[in-house]
């Protein structure tokens, strides 16, 4: 065998594994290339979920600030009552004067006490149908003298337990009913004459959420 002819082996044998090695180095760069390419693409996708999710949280902060907007709107709003009633937290209450419902020193009706009561009857009935119902009794500071009764709390009490009773007559259901006597403690204005008095000697009805917990409740 010549020395070229031996020379000629030697070089192809060399060249063999170069030429397996390059195979492999490309192999490699191209599932390189490809993972590159998937990774390029998951976080394409990351990115686009991530603005998708950027805006979606924009539109529930704009949201969330209109209800803020509506709510601080309609708690700027007096609240809507029937007429003659007024707004109390909860919800709404009338006051009657006594001379409308009672005689003096009397805790029976009088007979043309039944159209007031019949109308309050018919708001509770439609618009507070859900609502508690707590009837006050009021008088003035005059101590009890010919009546009868023990004192002021008493006759108030007794006051309020009519008004109570004639609603439950009248299908008030007696659980939502509650009955109050307060006597002369909690006067509307100074009981310095004959005309205050008179404004002092009155029945408050109430009409409460039930979660204006009262006794029991």
């Amino acid at each position: 065998m010549t020395r070229a002819i031996k020379s000629g082996i030697v070089l192809a044998l060399i060249a063999l594994p170069l030429a397996s090695g390059c195979n492999d180095t490309k192999g490699r760069i191209a599932l390189l290339e490809e993972s590159n390419q998937k990774l390029l693409n998951d976080l394409q996708r990351a990115q686009a979920e991530l603005s998708r999710c950027r805006d979606a949280n924009a539109s529930c902060g704009d949201q969330l600030a209109s209800m803020r907007g509506e709510i601080d709107n309609l708690r700027n709003q007096p609240a809507q009552v029937p007429e003659g009633w007024t707004a109390v937290p909860g919800g709404a209450m009338i006051a009657i004067e006594g001379s409308v419902l009672f005689d003096s020193g009397k805790v029976k009706l009088r007979s043309n006490a039944q159209n007031t009561l019949e109308k309050i009857y018919d708001v509770l009935r439609t618009d507070y149908a859900d609502k508690d119902v707590l009837v006050y009794g009021h008088t003035d500071d005059e101590p009890i003298k010919k009546s009868g009764w023990e004192d002021n709390y008493e006759l108030s009490a007794e006051r309020a337990l009519a008004v109570v009773r004639w609603l439950k007559e009248r299908g008030v259901s007696p659980s939502r009913l509650v009955a109050c006597g307060v006597g002369e403690y909690r006067p509307r204005v100074p009981n310095t004459s004959r005309d205050n008095r008179a404004k002092n000697r009155r029945v408050e009805i109430f009409a409460l959420d039930a979660e204006v917990k009262t006794a029991a409740r």
